[in-house]
Order: structure tokens, then C-alpha cells, then sequence
């Protein structure tokens, strides 16, 4: 068995896959409901606040999976990859599989299966949102939907790359997923500067709200910016895996 049917496999019977879809899942069926619903809810309660909230609209269905995903979906994104990636934490298990494989071929299998399994929740969970908005409220243009998911996609696996590199410093697995977290926490935040906003990872999150509502595509900068420091991140994760001293 080569480490990529192993990794698949541990995935797959620790059910931490399942984990991720659940969470995606779970907030994208949500999304529509909270939508659709939630004035209804309020009115029930107060009748006086229901003029306080801004019309819902069918965007709002893929907004709110979308803000929930953003946040408690990368929460579980950055345990999972953590449990993955920061296989140094298991000083015995590290021992047995550094003197059988190169560093690389321990990382990289965890790395894309990692980011692959975070890839497929996020987007099981969008198909369930963009369903349930079209049946609760309206059907979006799915050509935006696509290409903002994909936007987003790219993104997690920008996040899966930054829990490698944090990896590669901290060895504990709770350390790994809540410092990768406060790292993505801290990209987000400088787009409080106008001019590094365009740059930053974190736009592609933002992306599909922008085009189901028919804004333009404007994403390149942070587009390239985004490939080209993950492969910097899993690049130099490597590197400084290899030359760790157990």
C-alpha cells in the first residue's frame, strides 16, 4: 500500500471526512432557509423589528452558506489539515515513517488529499445552498456560481498550505489548526488597507457574493497572488520539514 491509498484511507476511517461534510452541509442547507425564513421567524417574535432588517433577497441564500463557511467551515478545515499535516506530533509514528519515505512523500499526500477532501465538502455544501435557493427563493445564474465556488475552492486550498507551513514550526496539533486560523484571521484583516486588498487571499471568499450579484470579475491580482504563495507555502513546508530535528 503506497502513502497515497494510506492517507485516503485514514481519512476516510478516522471519518474526519465526514466532519467536513457535515459542517458544509449542515450550513448550506441553512443558508436558503435562514434566507427565506428568518423574517418570518422575527416577525413571529416582534413584529417591530422586521422593518429594521434589510430585504432578503435569492443572493442571500449563497451569502449566508458562504459566511458560515468562511468561518466555522475553516475552523473544521484547520483541525482536520492539522491532524494531517503535523505528523511530527506522534514522535513514533514520525520516526517510522521519515526512515521509509522522503519528506515529500509523506507531505504531499496529506497535503492534496487534505485540500481535496476540504474542496469537495465546501462545494457538496454550495450545491445544497444554490438547490435550496432556487427552491425557496430563485434560481441564480449558475455560470457565477461556478466560478465563484472555484474562486473559493482555490482559496481553501491556499488555507490547507498555510496549516502546512504552520506545521513545519509547531508541532502539536491543536497548536497547528488554532495559529493557522489566526494567521487566515490576520490575512482577512489587511484588506482594511485599499491598496493590499486586491492582493490578499482572502478576496476570493468574497468572490461569489460579488458576481451573483452582478459585479464584474476582478479577482486576477489576488488570483495569482493566491497560487503563488501556496506553492511557496508547500515548497518551503518542506523544506524546513526536512531539516527538523525530531
Amino acid at each position: 500500500m503506497n502513502l497515497w491509498n494510506l492517507e485516503f484511507l485514514r481519512l476516510w476511517r478516522t471519518q474526519r471526512w465526514l466532519i467536513l461534510f457535515a459542517v458544509y452541509g449542515v450550513f448550506g442547507l441553512l443558508g436558503p432557509l435562514t434566507a427565506r425564513y428568518l423574517p418570518d421567524l422575527i416577525e413571529s417574535i416582534d413584529e417591530s423589528a422586521v422593518g429594521s432588517l434589510p430585504q432578503m433577497t435569492p443572493e442571500d441564500g449563497i451569502t449566508q452558506y458562504i459566511g458560515n463557511a468562511a468561518q466555522m467551515g475553516l475552523l473544521a478545515v484547520a483541525f482536520v489539515g492539522a491532524a494531517a499535516l503535523a505528523f511530527d506530533a506522534n514522535t513514533e509514528m514520525a520516526i517510522y515513517l521519515r526512515t521509509r519515505a522522503t519528506i515529500q512523500e509523506i507531505f504531499t499526500p496529506r497535503f492534496v488529499v487534505t485540500a481535496a477532501a476540504a474542496v469537495a465538502a465546501f462545494l457538496f455544501g454550495m450545491a445544497i445552498a444554490y438547490i435550496g435557493t432556487g427552491v425557496l427563493l430563485e434560481w441564480l445564474d449558475i455560470g457565477s456560481v461556478v466560478i465563484g465556488s472555484l474562486l473559493h475552492a482555490i482559496y481553501l486550498v491556499f488555507a490547507v498550505a498555510v496549516i502546512g507551513l504552520v506545521s513545519s514550526f509547531i508541532r502539536k496539533v491543536p497548536g497547528v489548526a488554532l495559529l493557522s486560523v489566526g494567521l487566515l484571521i490576520l490575512i482577512a484583516l489587511l484588506a482594511l488597507i485599499p491598496a493590499v486588498a486586491p492582493w490578499l487571499p482572502s478576496e476570493l471568499v468574497g468572490a461569489i457574493d460579488v458576481l451573483i450579484r452582478g459585479g464584474e470579475f476582478d479577482f486576477w491580482r489576488s488570483l495569482v497572488m493566491t497560487i503563488l504563495l501556496t506553492a511557496v507555502m508547500f515548497g518551503f513546508s518542506v523544506h524546513r520539514l526536512k531539516h527538523r530535528e525530531l
